[in-house]
């Protein structure tokens, strides 16, 4: 698939109508330099790569990982990829009325791989409806209101409470004793009641 897929769209670009591009600042380019050397060093690395034995350099213990390179894979492997590769060839290396036809005649698949089996759409569903509306607008709800409204609530209320009992603080030492004496009058008085009763 992903060989069919790659040529399909190197034969969409390259082989098929060209398209005009009216603005200029979009219109193809050759890149500087400063990307086309490194995109051929990777590529040159790229053809030899493969031949690194890196099963002998690389390990997670310090063994050597010996491995063997199954030719029934591999060549099942090239040759669907050579099929991909000729299908590709056939159906898009010159305007072909067949990709239409082929279309036509299942438009039900066509228009659902054409939307991407409607995955943006599950998406779309599954995070702005279910997590963000379903969940995190509540879990939202609930942090604003009752978690934040608890300690706000508990800041204002000790604030109210400390504007009320700052008047007890004036700094006048005669009005402290004043107090301590009336709330020690007062104690005497509740545990003579409590020894008599």
């Amino acid at each position: 698939m992903t060989a069919f897929y790659m040529f399909r769209i190197y034969y969409l670009i390259f082989f098929w109508k060209k398209h005009e591009v009216h603005d200029p600042h979009h219109a193809p380019k050759d890149q500087p330099w400063t990307m086309t050397v490194p995109l051929i060093i990777l590529a040159v690395i790229s053809i030899f790569a493969g031949g690194v034995p890196f099963h002998d350099l690389v390990t997670w213990d310090g063994h050597h990982l010996h491995t063997a390179l199954d030719m029934k894979v591999a060549c099942t492997s090239v040759v669907i990829a050579l099929v991909g590769i000729g299908l590709a060839t056939v159906m898009y290396r010159k305007e072909n009325p067949l990709p239409d036809r082929l279309a036509n005649s299942m438009r039900g698949l066509w228009t659902a791989s054409y939307k991407r089996f409607y995955m943006d759409e599950l998406y779309q569903f599954i995070t702005h409806k279910i997590i963000f509306q379903g969940i995190c607008v509540p879990i939202a709800w609930f942090d604003r209101h009752i978690i934040d409204g608890f300690m706000n609530w508990m800041a204002e209320a000790t604030n109210s409470l400390s504007f009320g009992i700052r008047r007890l603080q004036s700094g006048s030492i005669q009005a402290y004793v004043y107090v301590y004496l009336i709330g020690a009058l007062l104690l005497g008085v509740v545990t003579m009641l409590c020894v008599l009763l």
